[in-house]
């Protein structure tokens, strides 16, 4: 006879717990915080985080256009598929643009920047673009993604750093994010010391 199944307790250092954290910070945070995440990820291990900011109102036109280049929008345009009607997390190219049909991502607020979108990608982009004929692509991506302007630098003050907030540090490691090397506290600045007092222990004439 079977054993019945044993209630597992969550680890509150899982992954899931740790994104569910993040979503609710988030939530809450200025869209500074949001760019300054998306520009965090790695690859398809983040689909669904980036899928879930994309699909909140507060998204920014911004982080939508990071997400865009980050979904390898030639990809697409060298193998074109109708958009599907609702687009998963590994769908990120299809949501952004079937978002945007709908009216999402109108509160452009933060600029763009070259780490958001590669020029080179955009060249090419463009080039493909160009070679098919009018209305010959199953979906349309707006002139505003291919060459957006406006919005201020995004700012974010120490206490909402991940690199400087050690609550934040702590979150975004546990969700294999981007961060700085070094910690945030009195690391940072031993390190520093230890860095000038070497180049002055050089600088110290011989006897």
């Amino acid at each position: 006879m079977p054993k019945p199944a044993r209630h597992i307790r969550q680890d509150p250092q899982a992954p899931d717990a740790a994104m569910a954290e993040l979503q609710r910070l988030l939530a809450s945070a200025p869209q500074d915080l949001w760019l300054d995440t998306i520009r965090r990820t790695r690859g398809p291990v983040h689909d669904g985080l980036v899928h879930w900011m994309l699909n909140q109102p507060a998204c920014d036109f911004a982080v939508a256009v990071h997400a865009f280049y980050r979904s390898d929008p030639i990809r697409h345009l060298e193998n074109p598929q109708p958009l599907p009607a609702r687009p998963d997390a590994s769908q990120i190219f299809a949501q952004v643009l079937r978002n945007w049909d709908t009216g999402s991502y109108r509160n452009h607020d933060l600029q763009v920047s070259t780490s958001d979108m590669d020029p080179r990608m955009v060249r090419r982009m463009n080039q493909e673009l160009i070679a098919w004929p009018r209305g010959a692509l199953p979906f349309t991506i707006p002139a505003r993604f291919r060459a957006p302007s406006g919005g201020v630098p995004l700012s974010l003050p120490p206490h909402l750093s991940p690199d400087e907030a050690a609550h934040l540090r702590s979150l975004y490691s546990r969700l294999g994010l981007r961060l700085k090397p070094a910690d945030p506290g009195l690391q940072r600045p031993v390190a520093l010391a230890r860095g000038l007092w070497g180049q002055v222990t050089l600088r110290r004439p011989r006897r």
